[in-house]
């Protein structure tokens, strides 16, 4: 079973291609890292807190949640990749349309979770 990787290389590439262009700070593997840290990271760390695990055990899952978008980009993204994504995605226009969509993506996602994690009592929102 092979895991599709496509959205987020797009993602990336679009952070990329926004950050050639604009010469922003932002790049595709920052996207990348604020994409998982939004979405996957904080639902993650509080379901690990939530299962009352040692104290060892979720300063290591913490730690290994927080360097894996790092690790993730540094062994994705090679030049040989980067190279085929720019092959894949070079005809595409409108990379801050794209980067805007992206964003309104995440922001409601995050939206999702929090109301799911409030109402499953993972979260205590007052």
């Amino acid at each position: 079973m092979k895991f599709n990787l496509s959205l987020i290389d797009y993602v990336w590439y679009t952070g990329e291609r926004f950050h050639q262009q604009e010469h922003n700070p932002g790049d595709g593997t920052m996207l990348i890292m604020i994409s998982w840290f939004c979405t996957l990271f904080l639902p993650l760390l509080s379901i690990v807190y939530k299962l009352k695990t040692s104290p060892i055990i979720q300063i290591i899952a913490s730690i290994i949640l927080l360097l894996f978008p790092f690790l993730f980009c540094h062994f994705r993204y090679t030049p040989k990749h980067k190279e085929a994504l720019n092959l894949r995605y070079k005809n595409k226009k409108n990379w801050g349309r794209r980067l805007l969509i992206i964003w309104g993506s995440l922001i409601i996602i995050v939206a999702i979770e929090v109301f799911l994690l409030s109402q499953f009592g993972v979260w205590h929102i007052k």
